[in-house]
């Protein structure tokens, strides 16, 4: 009987099919590494702009309780919604003062994802009266 030097045909379809489940699941890595990439990207972007809009209360966008929205640039809107904050009376310090605390929350948005940013104020109560 000769012994057969190499693989048989069973052998390589199963090492074929050992390296086609490997590399399909690098694939599906890689898909999902750049998905993620993405999102951050779009995260630091919304963050950024979140910045300029809180810059820009009290300057641009007066410091007192509502709603103002508006565009940035063809793929990004926002929403800046400004309210009162709660104080419950046993808070001394800003009673004594004529300091009133807002709520600053920016919705910074495209037509994929909604990203939300939250920031404290203080104002003079007579500012936005």
């Amino acid at each position: 009987m000769k012994k057969d030097h190499g693989f048989s045909l069973l052998e390589s379809l199963v090492a074929l099919a050992i390296i086609t489940i490997i590399l399909l699941a690098l694939l599906q890595i890689g898909r999902n590494s750049a998905a993620q990439v993405k999102r951050a990207e779009e995260a630091t972007v919304a963050a950024s702009l979140a910045k300029t809009i809180f810059s820009s209360v009290g300057v641009e966008y007066p410091l007192k309780p509502g709603t103002q929205n508006g565009k940035l640039n063809s793929d990004w809107y926002w929403e800046l919604i400004i309210t009162e904050r709660y104080q419950h009376r046993t808070t001394q310090l800003i009673s004594k003062t004529d300091l009133q605390l807002l709520d600053l929350k920016t919705l910074i948005f495209n037509a994929n994802t909604i990203y939300a940013f939250k920031t404290v104020r203080s104002s003079r109560k007579q500012a936005f009266k």
